[in-house]
């Protein structure tokens, strides 16, 4: 049976409520979180500066430390929560922001390769684009342990089409059953919900030397 108009409609608002959750997190993450943690680290420093030689100058410097590892933390969930950049300069840019901080904060190694406008696409199917990208990325790292990726999008003027690539352990599953998994079901799932809001289809495939996921979005004229 096939799915109604309405249910991709469903879903799609859904995703979006989740968006606009995620960002009001994260603004609030940013301006409250944030600037508290600027603040302590800057009194600590002030402290270790001038408590050279004294007992709380051990001290000082264990909360200068702690507050930089809690800003890494609080940087890695904001990247999580919203992408701003995708915001501010689109999604060509907010991949490369994100190939970046994948390599930087989870030695992905990963490769990125556009071909055709990614800016021209609708906001709302860029960020499921970015979305499914990252929980790709992710999931080929905490659940296939892979060390590189590939990610290649192309954009013609029918379809948008979006492989990614690991040389991670190859899936003992199919789809539905992978989602059904209590560790790797969540990512697969929220994946399969943009594919399917945009009427898309969505593969998993095993490869010789690891794993490729493949997406295709028909694109309207």
């Amino acid at each position: 049976m096939s799915e109604q108009p309405e249910y991709h409609t469903l879903i799609r608002q859904n995703l979006m409520l989740i968006e606009n959750e995620r960002r009001e997190i994260a603004f609030e993450l940013h301006n409250e979180i944030g600037q508290n943690l600027t603040a302590i680290r800057t009194a600590a420093q002030l402290m270790h500066r001038q408590s050279e030689g004294r007992q709380t100058h051990p001290v000082a410097e264990s909360i200068v430390s702690l507050t930089d590892q809690m800003y890494t933390s609080m940087h890695s969930l904001l990247h999580r929560l919203h992408p701003s950049i995708l915001d501010k300069f689109g999604l060509s840019d907010s991949l490369l922001d994100l190939i970046t901080f994948v390599q930087e904060y989870m030695g992905l190694k990963c490769h990125l390769d556009v071909m055709g406008n990614l800016d021209g696409l609708p906001e709302d199917l860029q960020l499921a684009v970015y979305r499914i990208v990252q929980e790709a990325l992710t999931n080929a790292v905490r659940h296939g342990q892979a060390t590189e990726t590939d990610v290649k999008l192309f954009v013609s003027k029918d379809a948008l089409q979006v492989f990614v690539y690991n040389n991670g352990t190859q899936l003992d599953s199919d789809l539905d059953a992978l989602i059904r998994h209590k560790s790797s079901g969540i990512g697969l799932l929220g994946i399969q919900h943009r594919v399917q809001a945009w009427h898309g289809d969505l593969a998993f495939k095993n490869l010789d030397d690891g794993v490729k996921l493949s997406c295709s979005f028909p694109l309207a004229n």
